[in-house]
């Protein structure tokens, strides 16, 4: 199974990490392909409208 995690904590050395990181090697344990993506730190900009996608 393929995991996606996206943790949005903008402490990188936090519980939130210590939680995905520990859920992360029972899962990758277990044979499962595991992606964190961290978007506190991603430069996301919500729609402007623009249509360029359409």
């Amino acid at each position: 199974m393929k995991i996606t995690v996206l943790m949005g904590s903008p402490n990188k050395k936090g519980s939130t990490n210590l939680l995905i990181e520990s859920f992360q090697k029972g899962a990758l344990e277990k044979g499962h392909d595991v992606e964190v993506i961290d978007i506190a730190h991603k430069n996301i900009h919500p729609c402007t409208g623009c249509v360029a996608c359409g």
